[in-house]
């Protein structure tokens, strides 16, 4: 019994090294890397809703064109929202430069909640802000089958505004499994552009 046992957790542990070696090489070459917990991945890109934000002056705020776009929705009431939404500065500081942006999509009423908010947090002008004041783009993620529930919830969308993965609830953007995930995406999305 203890040999087969031994034979066993010995092909176990080979098949876990096997299985990790693929994953590490794989995102070298620059595919994304695995998920991180709790995120949900399309098998293939569906297109993003096609209901508008709007930025501080009223204009459509467009959510195609950089290579990757992390759109969070949240909202001044929501404590979660708050609480994880100086990791998604921390995120948008370390992969910015690499063509990741971020949109803080509020389900507020008004600019003006959102700026005496933002501005009392300190959080400066690094992320976009936009405003969904009447949940229309937040309803029609969840009309898609998105996991759009509550808030936060966030979409990660390619540079063709197309919805690649999201995550439901709070999240830690600035944790090193997270970062991982995006430097894969940023680096099959410069590899495609090439």
């Amino acid at each position: 019994m203890l040999e087969v046992l031994t034979r066993h957790v010995g092909l176990s542990a080979m098949v876990l090294s096997i299985l990790l070696t693929l994953v590490l090489f794989r995102s070298a070459w620059g595919e994304p890397a695995p998920a991180f917990e709790g995120l949900e991945l399309l098998e293939r890109p569906v297109p993003g809703p096609n209901v508008a934000l709007l930025d501080e002056t009223g204009s459509s705020v467009a959510l195609k064109g950089a290579p990757v776009t992390v759109l969070n929705f949240w909202a001044t009431w929501c404590a979660p929202c708050v609480a994880e939404l100086p990791t998604l500065l921390a995120l948008d500081e370390a992969l910015g430069d690499q063509g990741l942006r971020v949109v803080a999509a509020s389900l507020d009423r008004t600019y003006g909640q959102i700026n005496s908010f933002w501005t009392a947090q300190g959080w400066g002008d690094s992320v976009e802000v936009a405003l969904d004041a009447k949940g229309s783009l937040f309803r029609a993620f969840s009309s898609q089958d998105l996991g759009a529930r509550g808030v936060p919830y966030t979409a990660v969308l390619n540079a063709q505004g197309e919805v690649v993965s999201w995550y439901a609830g709070e999240a830690d953007w600035a944790s090193a499994p997270v970062k991982a995930y995006f430097e894969g995406l940023l680096n099959g999305a410069l590899e495609q552009s090439e």
